[in-house]
C-alpha cells in the first residue's frame, strides 16, 4: 500500500529515516518486548460478520492502515521506538494489531457463516 514500506524514498521533508530497518524494528522487536496478547485484546471489537463484498471490506481495511505508515515514521524519529518504546508508540502498536486480528477474525467469522449456506448445484437440470 506504500512505497515506504522499509525506508522513506522519495522527497523527505521531515527527515524520516531512509534505512531499510523500520520495518523489522517495529514489527520485530519493538512488538515483541513490549505489546502483549492481553493488550491486543483490551481494543479488539466483537466479532462481526463483514456486510457486503469481503474483498472490498479487505481493500478498505487495507487502504486504512496506509494513513498510518507516517505515524511509524514519526514514532521512530522521535526515538519512540527504541527498548520499552513509549506509551504512545505501545498504544499505536497495540491498536494496529488489534485492527489487522479483528479484520482477519471477521473475514474467517464471514466465511463460517457463509459456508452453512447452500450452494447452487451448477449440474442441476444438465
Amino acid at each position: 500500500m506504500t512505497v515506504n514500506f522499509n525506508g522513506w524514498t522519495g522527497p523527505n521533508p521531515n527527515g524520516y529515516t531512509t534505512g531499510h530497518q523500520i520495518h523489522h524494528l517495529f514489527e520485530g522487536p519493538f512488538i515483541a518486548a513490549n505489546i502483549h496478547s492481553a493488550d491486543v485484546q483490551a481494543k479488539m471489537t466483537a466479532p462481526q460478520a463483514i456486510n457486503g463484498d469481503i474483498f472490498d471490506a479487505y481493500i478498505g481495511y487495507l487502504r486504512n492502515s496506509a494513513t498510518f505508515v507516517e505515524k511509524v515514521y514519526q514514532l521512530e524519529k522521535a526515538g519512540s521506538l527504541a527498548g520499552a518504546g513509549t506509551p504512545e508508540a505501545r498504544e499505536f502498536a497495540a491498536a494496529r494489531l488489534a485492527a489487522g486480528t479483528t479484520m482477519l477474525r471477521d473475514m474467517i467469522y464471514t466465511a463460517w457463516i457463509a459456508s452453512a449456506q447452500p450452494v447452487a448445484d451448477p449440474y442441476a437440470g444438465k
